[in-house]
C-alpha cells in the first residue's frame, strides 16, 4: 500500500509499505479521503511544538470503508463507511476513567505522535470509529474532525443561546467554531486581519465580522453587543497580541476557550482576569463530539462545500502545502484523495 510519511520538517516521501492486519479490539480501514490540517502544514514547516518526528503517515482527518473487523459491542462490520477519530487514549489514566479522552495523559495523535491517515489502509481502535449515514458522501465527511474542533471550543467556553462569542481566526477552525456556536444558539463575532477571509464569512453568513487592523477591537465589540462585551471568546490564533489582551474581549464572568498553539509562553494579564474573574478554558482535541458533527452535516446545518477548496492525490500533498504556506488566503480545506479507486471500485481519474 502507499503511504505519505515525514521524516523531517520539509520532507515528504510517498512509500510503499505492507497493509496492516487485524488485531483485537482495532479495525483496518481502507481509507478514502484525509483532510490537510493547520497543524499538517505546521508539521511540514517544522513549527508544530507537538509533532515527533518521524511519522509514518501524515494526516488525522480520515474517513473510508471497513476493510476487515472482528466482534464489537458497536454493531460495526466490514464495509461499513466510517469516520476515524484520531485521539488515541491509554484508556487507562484518571483523565480518561473521568471520560476526558481527549486529555489523556499519555494521548497519541495520528499524524502528530503516531502514524497517521494519509495511507491506503489504516489500523485504527475500534472504538474510534463512528459509522456515516449511507447519504453522506465521503467529501463532507472528511470535514467531521475539524467540525469537532470548534464544537468542542464552543462547549468549553459554554456557549449558550442569546450570547455572543468573539472568535479570532477566520480560517477553517475559526469559521467552524462560528458555526457551532450558531447551532448553540449564538452569535458570532469572527475578528481577523485578512479581508479576504472576512468577506468569505459574511458570504456563509457570519454578519458580524471586523479586521483588527482597521481599529480598536473592544469598541467594536462594545457596539455589536450594546456596551456590555461577548460572554464568551474562542481564541483560534495563539497569537501573543490577541491572548496578552484577551481580557479586554469578554464582559465580568466571561469564559475564554483557547483553541490556537502559541509558539512560545505568552505573558498574559492575571490582575485583570482576576478583577472580572474570567474563566479560561484550553481547548485540547475534541472529547464525544463526533456524533454531534456527523448529525450536524448530514442535517446541513453547516454550509459543508464553501469549505472545500481542492481535492488533491497523495503525489500532489507536498505541491498543494508549498502554495498553502505561500498564499494562505487562497485556501480553507485540502482533501486528499488516498485510494486509487473509489468506494464502487471505478479508478479516480
Amino acid at each position: 500500500m502507499k503511504i505519505l510519511c515525514i521524516q523531517e520538517p520539509e520532507k515528504l516521501e510517498l512509500k510503499e509499505m505492507e497493509k496492516p492486519t487485524l488485531v483485537p479490539g482495532q479495525a483496518v480501514v481502507k481509507i478514502e479521503l484525509c483532510g490537510i490540517c493547520g497543524s499538517d502544514v505546521t508539521a511540514y514547516r517544522g513549527v508544530n511544538p507537538t509533532m515527533r518526528y518521524p511519522i509514518e503517515g501524515l494526516g488525522h482527518e480520515g474517513v473510508g470503508i471497513i476493510e476487515a473487523i472482528g466482534e464489537n459491542d458497536k454493531g460495526l462490520k466490514v464495509g461499513d463507511r466510517v469516520a476515524l477519530e484520531p485521539y488515541v487514549p491509554c484508556n487507562q489514566c484518571h483523565m480518561c476513567a473521568e471520560g476526558r479522552f481527549n486529555n489523556c495523559a499519555d494521548i497519541h495523535v495520528c499524524g502528530v505522535h503516531k502514524d497517521g491517515m494519509m495511507a491506503e489502509y489504516f489500523l485504527h481502535p475500534i472504538q474510534l470509529l463512528y459509522k456515516l449515514p449511507d447519504d453522506l458522501s465521503f467529501r463532507h465527511g472528511a470535514l467531521v474532525e475539524p467540525f469537532t474542533i470548534g464544537l468542542h471550543a464552543a462547549t468549553r467556553a459554554r456557549v449558550k443561546k442569546g450570547e455572543h462569542v468573539v472568535i479570532f481566526g477566520a480560517g477553517v477552525i475559526g469559521l467552524m467554531a462560528a458555526f457551532a456556536s450558531i447551532n448553540y444558539g449564538a452569535t458570532p463575532i469572527l475578528i481577523d486581519v485578512l479581508d479576504e477571509r472576512l468577506n468569505y464569512a459574511k458570504e456563509l453568513g457570519i454578519s458580524h465580522v471586523f479586521n483588527s487592523k482597521s481599529g480598536k477591537i473592544e469598541d467594536y465589540l462594545r457596539e455589536v453587543t450594546s456596551g456590555k462585551l461577548p460572554e464568551a471568546m474562542i481564541d483560534c490564533t495563539g497569537a501573543p497580541v490577541i491572548l496578552e489582551q484577551m481580557h479586554e474581549y469578554v464582559c465580568h464572568g466571561g469564559r475564554i476557550a483557547l483553541v490556537g498553539w502559541p509558539h512560545n509562553p505568552v505573558a498574559i494579564n492575571t490582575v485583570r482576569l482576576m478583577q472580572k474573574e474570567i474563566d479560561i478554558c484550553p481547548s485540547r482535541n475534541s472529547n464525544g463530539k463526533f456524533p454531534e458533527a456527523i448529525q450536524l452535516i448530514h442535517d446541513n446545518k453547516i454550509p459543508t462545500e464553501a469549505f472545500i477548496t481542492k481535492m488533491v492525490h497523495l503525489n500532489q500533498v507536498e505541491e498543494v502545502i508549498l502554495d498553502m504556506i505561500e498564499k494562505p488566503c487562497d485556501y480553507l480545506k485540502v482533501i486528499v484523495r488516498v485510494s486509487e479507486k473509489d468506494g464502487d471500485g471505478a479508478i479516480r481519474e
